[in-house]
């Protein structure tokens, strides 16, 4: 068999081994990479008086707390944000330290973003003081501009988990801890709609989380 022969079964072997990896390259990294994310939650279809229908989606409701700072937040500082959303309070001694330990790494990663926050909402505002939020925050590395640690009152505590599809942590209830709540991160839209929701004791959700958190940012961004 000549030399060229030879090589031109090495190239063609090499060409087999090497175009499913291209692929796999293509598809990870080109604009085929995700599917659009859904629209969790209910919704309703209403008639717009042209012979159509509108689907109206769940959002996440208006809402006025205080954060780590002792500044207010409200609608006007959500407004045209993507962001994630979960639970927690500072003496927890279960999976909130790693929830906010996953939070940190997408911090990381996103807080030169000016359109993303983490926001981070006490289940437990009796003990998490502003400077026992501000102290939390400080242990992860959390600028207020980008991740704010908020507090408010029990039932709007409650009211939001219902909103953000969590269980309230006042209808939880524990024999090994007095406070309980969910350990999900909420991923939610500019327009307030929930686009995903991922478990926090699950390492392989961080990644899916952050991987979703950039597709939503490149679909705002290229418009």
């Amino acid at each position: 068999m000549s030399d060229s022969s030879s090589i031109k079964k090495y190239v063609i072997l090499l060409g087999i081994i090497l175009f499913p990896i291209v692929i796999w390259f293509y598809l990870i990294t080109g604009k085929n990479h995700y599917t659009p994310l859904p629209i969790l939650g209910n919704y309703t279809i209403v008639p717009n008086g042209n012979g159509k229908a509108d689907t109206v989606y769940h959002t996440i409701p208006d809402f006025t707390m205080v954060n780590q700072e002792g500044k207010t937040i409200g609608p006007n500082e959500i407004k045209g944000k993507v962001y994630v959303a979960d639970l927690f309070f500072a003496s927890c001694p279960s999976f909130c330290p790693r929830m906010s330990s996953g939070l940190q790494a997408v911090n990381d990663k996103y807080k030169k973003v000016d359109d993303f926050l983490i926001l981070s909402f006490t289940v437990d505002p009796d003990h998490d003081t502003i400077p026992a939020l501000a102290k939390y925050a400080e242990k992860y590395g959390a600028d207020a501009k980008h991740w704010m640690f908020l507090r408010g009152d029990k039932q709007q505590i409650h009211d939001l988990s219902l909103a953000y599809l969590m269980i309230p942590p006042d209808t939880i209830k524990d024999a090994k801890q007095d406070i309980q709540h969910s350990p999900y991160y909420v991923l939610v839209d500019k327009e307030k709609h929930i686009r995903g929701i991922y478990d926090s004791t699950n390492p392989l959700m961080l990644d899916s989380l952050q991987g979703d958190i950039t597709y939503l940012l490149k679909q705002y961004h290229k418009k």
